[in-house]
């Protein structure tokens, strides 16, 4: 019998402990009246002084998240999200997904071994908000479930 509840108690640990792990933490921006969804095991966002998003770190410190919102200064979403596109170009980025929508965008790129995932969405009052997320190319498959999930959860108060 106290095999039975050992084994019981450590299956229960176990189980609790994969839940744990699975954990992503919620982060809200007060100023730009976002939402998104931290994976587990990166750090807490490092909010920025001006209120306007933050970044957070995976515990192996190669992956970086970024959010943020901005107020649209290009005239549109459309022109602003080309006008990004444009200077990641201009930066060195080879972008290899660009998918537009009249309310959001996402578009990918590679440089010098790393990779980086953009998803922008029509914010509040005349913003955008923007998450990226960078990481080596050797950790493509693993980030596409993370990717998947930051979209699904990456919201707009309004």
């Amino acid at each position: 019998m106290r095999r039975l509840i050992l084994g019981a108690s450590i299956s229960l640990l176990i189980a609790s402990g994969l839940a744990a792990a699975d954990r992503w933490t919620r982060y809200e921006n007060g100023r730009f009246q976002y939402v998104l969804e931290v994976p587990p095991g990166y750090s807490a966002i490092s909010e920025a002084e001006n209120g306007d998003g933050g970044v957070s770190s995976s515990a192996d410190g190669t992956a970086e998240l970024r959010v943020w919102g901005g107020y649209i200064l290009e005239g549109d979403f459309s022109t602003e999200i080309a006008s990004r596109i444009a200077g990641d170009k201009s930066d060195g980025w080879t972008i290899s997904y660009d998918s537009r929508h009249s309310r959001s965008a996402s578009w990918s790129g590679s440089k010098g071994g790393r990779i980086i995932y953009y998803r922008a969405i029509i914010g509040c009052d005349g913003a955008a908000d923007y998450f990226s997320l960078e990481y080596p190319n050797v950790d493509l498959k693993s980030n596409d479930p993370i990717i998947a999930r930051l979209v699904k959860s990456f919201r707009s108060a309004c």
